[in-house]
Formats: structure tokens, sequence, C-alpha cells
């Protein structure tokens, strides 16, 4: 009696797996770079040493790699997704005036952020980048399901289109901002806020911060630190007291906080444009862990 049960139960986890084979074969076909997120395991270090024109590449480990630039804020929304998501990841920081050779071969357009999802398989681009981790581990969802609010986040992430301007020319021509640069800025400010009064909730995701929220946060970020002393582009407390209370919870939120630069090496860093000499990519303490 006990053979035959044995039996019986042997012949039932032998079928089971001659079902089940193929089935995690398609899976892995469908999926060839899906893996389940997971608590990110200790610190991530994302101050490594800048690598430049005849660094050699590091090894890839298995790991997800982000190729980077530590204040670059296109980058950095690859980096708020990871962090928000608590995907495990490494950085590899690069030299953007002096690329690595073989920066190409990580990023078509040779720019970061790139992901490597699978030795040589990389994706690039700031959004594409955030919308792949967020198919490929939808544990924490960042974009919305139903597709009408998916793309009403999509087009306030546009609408700071002249946000990214002002913050491009404010820190590498500011001969050039005029009045038009000013206005449409302005126009960009009134619009998120609008939002955020028509929604009703702590962030424009929702009662978290979601994609809409991380994708425009490295903006604002570098616009409160380097604008703050411009009259021209300054961002009144009182008339935009809702946003600036936004702004401030951003600010403080678990998937931004470690990745926060310090006011003084933010305004250090974006000096050396103004001078037309290259910043220094390594402002940052490399010795800080």
């Amino acid at each position: 009696m006990i053979t035959s049960t044995l039996s019986f139960a042997m012949h039932i986890l032998v079928g089971s797996y001659r079902v089940l084979a193929p089935l995690g074969q398609l899976l892995e076909f469908v999926l060839p770079y899906r893996t389940m997120a997971k608590a990110v395991a200790g610190k991530i270090d994302f101050n490594t040493k800048h690598l430049k024109r005849g660094d050699p590449l590091p090894p890839y480990n298995g790991k997800l790699r982000v190729y980077n630039m530590r204040l670059c804020p296109f980058a950095q929304r690859t980096i708020l997704a990871l962090n928000a998501k608590n995907i495990d990841y490494e950085v590899v920081n690069i030299n953007l005036a002096e690329k690595p050779e073989w920066l190409t071969s990580k990023s078509v357009f040779g720019k970061v952020p790139s992901i490597e999802i699978k030795e040589g398989v990389c994706i690039t681009e700031s959004l594409i980048t955030v919308e792949y981790l967020d198919d490929a581990y939808p544990e924490k969802p960042l974009l919305p399901k139903d597709p009408v609010r998916k793309a009403l986040d999509k087009i306030i992430v546009e609408a700071t289109g002249p946000i990214v301007t002002l913050f491009i020319k404010s820190v590498k021509a500011p001969d050039t901002i005029t009045e038009e640069t000013i206005s449409s800025f302005y126009k960009a400010l009134d619009y998120i806020q609008d939002k955020l009064k028509e929604r009703g909730t702590q962030y424009l995701g929702g009662d978290a911060p979601g994609y809409v929220d991380y994708m425009i946060w490295p903006w604002f970020e570098r616009l409160l630190v380097l604008n703050k002393d411009d009259a021209r582009a300054s961002i009144d407390p009182k008339k935009f007291e809702l946003l600036m209370a936004y702004l401030d919870k951003m600010k403080r939120d678990p998937a931004i906080v470690p990745y926060l630069v310090p006011d003084e090496t933010m305004i250090a860093f974006h000096e050396a444009f103004k001078t037309g000499s290259y910043p220094n990519y390594d402002v940052l303490d490399l010795n800080t862990k």
C-alpha cells in the first residue's frame, strides 16, 4: 500500500514537472530579462568615480546596472524609479566631458541614463528606462493602470518642458533667457499647481509619489537651489504655496533622500558651465560611503 502510494506520488510529481517545465521555458522566453524586485541590499554606492576616456569597462556582475552621471537630472529619473521600487542595482558613473570609448556599446546615443538588464542588453533614455522598469518590476507600480490617467500624467511631465528649458539656460546660457522663457516657466508652474488642486491629493501620483512626481522632481531640486536668488525665476512661496508644500514633501520622500545633493555641491558643480570649463564630475566626496 505504501509502495503504491509513493509510486502514485512520484507519478504526479514527474507529470507536473513535464507540464510546468515548458511553461517556465515559455515565460523565460516571453520575459527573458525579468527578475523579481527585491529590497535593496545595503547602501547603493551613488558616488563612484566618473569613468572617462582610457578607463576600462567594469566587468558585468549580473546585477542590473545604471550608466549614470551623478548630477544629471535625466539620469536621476531612472535612479529615483529604482529606489522607489526597491530594486537592487549598481551604478557606473560616466564623465560626460571625456566619455569612455566603450560607452556607445552600452548607450546607443552615448548618453546617460542607460540601464544594462543583461550583459550587452541595454535600454536608454530616461522615460523609456522608467517605463521598462515599471513593466518588468510590477510589484510597486509607478504608472497608473488606467490608460486615461496614465496619459494625463505623461502630459504633466511634458508640460514641465519650459522648466527644463529655464534650468538649462540658467546653467549654460543665462544671456539667452528671454521674457518668453520666464513667461513659459511660470505658466508651467501654474499648470502643475492647478493639477495639484484639481487632484486634491498629496502628490500628483496620489497619496504616494508616482511616475509623474519622480519624473519632474530633478529640475525642481536644482531650481530651488540655483535660482533662489534670481528674481526673474524664483518661486514665490505665497503665490505657489500649494506647489511649495508639495515640493517640501517630495524632498523628504525615502526614494529621493539618499540621492539628494547638498546645496553648496549643486552650486559648485554648475558654476563651471558658466565659465566654459568642464565641471568637476567627482565634486562629491568619493570617500563618503
